[in-house]
């Protein structure tokens, strides 16, 4: 038997977990998928950048819960992730952006707490994986910064997002409105400033994201020519926009100890080597750093990181 849950509860739960999170109605995402839709028959955003964010319009609810009456967004607190590489008898410590360890995983978080806190009214829960940051900014859980960045109370970007759909009713007056841009970025340019290839605008709301470091390095394609050298400076994305916001200031950001791989294990990842040619360890340690991405763009990015 069912009954309705007490989101009130609910919510506190999830935030013993380390969820911050809201809930809309499911019919809340044909608004969704229409807002993502218009974005990119707009035209504003580069080709090929449109032509992979199509692929995530057209989501479909969890094969397992295809009833579903809520969707509840959270976000989690993240460290930033290091690992240092042994190159020739010299460590060479890289740094990795909050979210990339644990990215396929850490959601999972989401669904176990969440299904915990609804079992006592009978209800279940699956992940679900929308176009996150507009069903955040959507929900009134964060809001957009100028640099198209995600940002949440006492959480400043430095977190993941995660959703699950849910056969539980939604609360009455679940909140749901024009996404927000942050107050301070009327008067605030320092993510324009900070931004090395001009990616973020004074004239345009939505990134330039074909000028974006994080874009280029996310890609397999060769370095663009206009990409200069000195820019790099992650393993792979970008912090200079989010190290340099004020909305970041006051938020703790956690740094998590280092990952060390030996000279063997660091020649390994410097030439691409596949992940199931690796040891387990080595495996283990490259998913806790978030280095667990393409072998290939990952040995890419370290080479012009590092200069080897």
């Amino acid at each position: 038997m069912t009954t309705t849950p007490d989101w009130t509860n609910v919510l506190e739960d999830l935030a013993r977990a380390g969820w911050a999170a809201h809930v809309v109605a499911a019919e809340r995402m044909d608004d969704l998928r229409s807002r993502v839709a218009g974005i990119l028959a707009s035209g504003e955003l580069p080709g090929p950048t449109a032509g992979h964010l199509s692929d995530e319009v057209a989501f479909a609810w969890p094969a397992e819960l295809p009833g579903a009456r809520s969707v509840v967004v959270a976000a989690t607190p993240r460290p930033l992730t290091r690992a240092t590489l042994c190159v020739g008898g010299d460590e060479r410590e890289i740094v990795v952006p909050p979210h990339y360890a644990g990215y396929h995983t850490v959601p999972d978080g989401l669904t176990k707490a969440l299904a915990a806190a609804l079992a006592p009214s009978g209800h279940a829960a699956a992940r679900f994986e929308p176009p996150l940051k507009t069903l955040a900014a959507c929900a009134g859980l964060a809001r957009y910064g100028r640099n198209n960045i995600a940002y949440v109370p006492r959480l400043g970007s430095y977190l993941m997002l995660a959703a699950c759909a849910t056969d539980a009713p939604p609360p009455a007056g679940a909140t749901w409105d024009e996404p927000l841009q942050l107050d301070r970025c009327e008067r605030c340019s320092a993510c324009l400033r900070a931004c090395p290839s001009q990616a973020i605008r004074p004239d345009r709301f939505l990134l330039q994201t074909d000028r974006c470091l994080t874009t280029v390095n996310e890609d397999e394609a060769p370095f663009p020519p206009w990409v200069d050298p000195a820019w790099h400076h992650c393993a792979v994305g970008c912090l200079r926009c989010q190290q340099a916001c004020p909305e970041n200031a006051g938020v703790e950001l956690r740094i998590a100890p280092a990952e060390v791989f030996d000279e063997a294990e660091s020649a390994a990842i410097l030439a691409a080597t596949p992940a199931e040619e690796l040891g387990a360890a080595t495996r283990q340690k490259l998913a806790r750093c978030g280095l667990d991405y393409s072998p290939a763009l990952i040995a890419r990015n370290l080479h012009a990181l590092i200069g080897v």
